[in-house]
């Protein structure tokens, strides 16, 4: 599945520590349709906008340098070879990302949406751990506690588009059963115990014999916990952990190291497939969780420095489908969503300031030195 705009948008700014930009701001930008711009949020979709073209650097661009970067050619698709200007893309995507704000703003009003002051609270807290952990960083860029709390008050209001389009009362809802197969045949359930391919201790790496070992010792325990495919959820989470417990003595030894008390302690989630395609990296792991049926446990090496011990469980043994459709319907129609949001919000009228524009070029944006690029 493609990136989530407004995730993406978010973890962006995170990650990024700026230098001041000393920008003189105006209070707004324009609208786009009826939805007001505030500097800030001009300010954090132009920033993403520079870290969306960083993340298509070629190998000789330093994106540090930000004035001579933005006068770089991209190629910002691989398959076709299209290519852009940077200062170009950025400008564009800049546009892109504040008419998705808007249609998200106007969509979730056309549909009857309101905040209520509960999830309004919820919203803004978030925004205040934000601006705690991550101030000097925002202040910096001219986004305050307010442009936060505007920015967590649009992503909730995207999630909840969700249920105002796909739920059982929306615009063009999905009946439960189709959620149910898609549920079945596309997400998975996991019970799971992580097995550090390194020693606990020294952070000394397994060799290539220890890590076969280490693995053939997980798949006997996986195993041992066949007889449970039939039990019920608790059961079989039970089985798992136990099988855990019996194992991870003697697969630690192989590094001599020993287990902490936690080490056989059993994690559930729901994975989608973006979701294995990203975390299972090593080959055929994936293909393991995929081929599972529910109560079938299994281990494999799933990354360069982790073995998990899973089993595969039924997520409505563990959660209702009502508690779970949120989840479900981002998975199966988040791109839809994606689309018809762009789509709208190509419609809005543009009535954005040149001139106040213009006091926050992206030529502005300061990257410290020390970042890499990608």
């Amino acid at each position: 599945m493609k990136k989530k705009l407004l995730a993406l948008v978010c973890a962006l700014v995170m990650i990024f520590s700026l230098a001041s930009c000393g920008l003189s701001t105006p209070d707004t930008v324009g609208k786009v349709g009826d939805f007001e711009v505030s500097s800030g949020l001009y300010l954090l979709a132009q920033f993403s906008a520079y870290q969306q073209a960083a993340q298509l650097v070629g190998t000789d661009q330093d994106t540090t340098d930000v004035k001579a970067f933005l006068k770089k050619t991209i190629t910002t698709d691989a398959d076709s070879g299209e290519t852009a200007v940077v200062q170009d893309y950025v400008a564009d995507k800049t546009l892109e990302t504040l008419r998705t704000f808007a249609a998200i703003d106007a969509r979730f009003a056309e549909l009857g949406g309101e905040l209520t002051a509960e999830q309004a609270q919820v919203a803004d807290n978030y925004a205040q751990q934000l601006m705690d952990q991550y101030g000097s960083t925002y202040t910096a860029n001219g986004i305050g506690l307010e442009t936060l709390k505007a920015f967590e008050r649009i992503q909730l209001k995207h999630t909840l588009l969700l249920t105002l389009v796909y739920g059982p009362d929306g615009e063009s809802p999905v009946d439960d059963s189709d959620l149910t197969e898609h549920l079945d045949s596309q997400m998975y359930e996991l019970a799971y115990v992580n097995i550090p391919l390194y020693n606990t201790s020294t952070f000394v790496s397994a060799s290539d014999d220890q890590k076969a070992q280490m693995l053939q010792l997980a798949q006997a325990a996986a195993a041992s916990c066949s007889e449970t495919q039939d039990g019920s959820v608790s059961e079989q989470v039970s089985a798992l952990h136990s099988a855990a417990s019996a194992a991870l003595p003697d697969i630690y030894a192989v590094l001599d190291s020993t287990p902490a008390e936690d080490a056989s302690n059993v994690q559930t989630e729901l994975l989608t497939e973006s979701d294995l395609t990203g975390a299972f990296t090593q080959d055929g792991a994936a293909d393991a969780v995929r081929g599972l049926v529910y109560g079938e446990a299994a281990a494999v090496q799933y990354n360069a420095a982790s073995i998990i011990l899973m089993m595969r469980i039924d997520p409505l043994q563990v959660s209702t489908l009502d508690a779970l459709r949120t989840q479900i319907l981002s998975d199966m129609k988040g791109d839809e969503l994606e689309d018809a949001l762009t789509a709208y919000g190509s419609t809005l009228e543009n009535n954005l300031s040149t001139s106040a524009m213009n006091k926050m070029p992206a030529s502005k944006i300061v990257n410290p030195s020390s970042s890499s690029n990608s």
